[in-house]
């Protein structure tokens, strides 16, 4: 398996994920894919690496066990009313949440949204992402988590690529699991 290291994360939490969302008329994606979004562009600041540079060699693979929940009850709520916008079918799949980054970043590298908890979901991420560096399919992956807890969604992303001598990055992943002091009372 190659070794990989995690060079750079970024971190979003908010009580109302909606509040971060961008959507217009012709165009929507469930409020987590938004919080993922922000979460990525923190990572993205935060990398000394241009992933831009190269959008065919960057995969995005997320986590999340709650997904597109948000979108998916409010398309329940206008079924019952007798109106749903088709507009947010494509916005409430789960995918959404690997697919709005690479929307808005034009990455269009390998993609993979792992509609499981992520405490489950990690070693599955590392083991894709470790097979993904290590075949070339991508130099750079964006490992992205999606967390609730306490009514705050948080989503973190770490970006990945590499390692040029033996690392364990898998277990640097496992940050991406741990909560940030004062977590559960922040929003942003």
């Amino acid at each position: 398996m190659t070794a990989f290291t995690v060079t750079a994360v970024g971190s979003v939490s908010s009580g109302r994920p909606a509040e971060l969302a961008h959507n217009r008329p012709s165009f929507f994606a469930d409020p987590v894919a938004w919080l993922v979004t922000a979460a990525v562009d923190r990572a993205l600041r935060a990398s000394a690496d241009d992933l831009t540079a190269a959008p065919d060699r960057v995969g995005v693979i997320t986590l999340s066990g709650t997904c597109s929940a948000l979108t998916m009850t409010a398309l329940a709520d206008s079924a019952r009313r007798g109106r749903i916008s088709p507009l947010r079918f494509a916005g409430a799949h789960p995918g959404v949440l690997a697919g709005l980054t690479c929307i808005r970043r034009k990455f269009r590298g390998p993609t993979l949204a792992l509609a499981m908890d992520p405490v489950h979901g990690l070693d599955p991420a590392a083991a894709v992402t470790a097979a993904w560096l290590g075949g070339g399919q991508a130099s750079h992956v964006l490992l992205a988590v999606h967390l609730t807890r306490d009514g705050i969604h948080t989503a973190r992303c770490a970006v990945v690529r590499p390692a040029p001598r033996p690392a364990d990055g898998r277990a640097e992943l496992d940050q991406l699991l741990v909560p940030d002091p004062g977590e559960g009372s922040r929003a942003e």
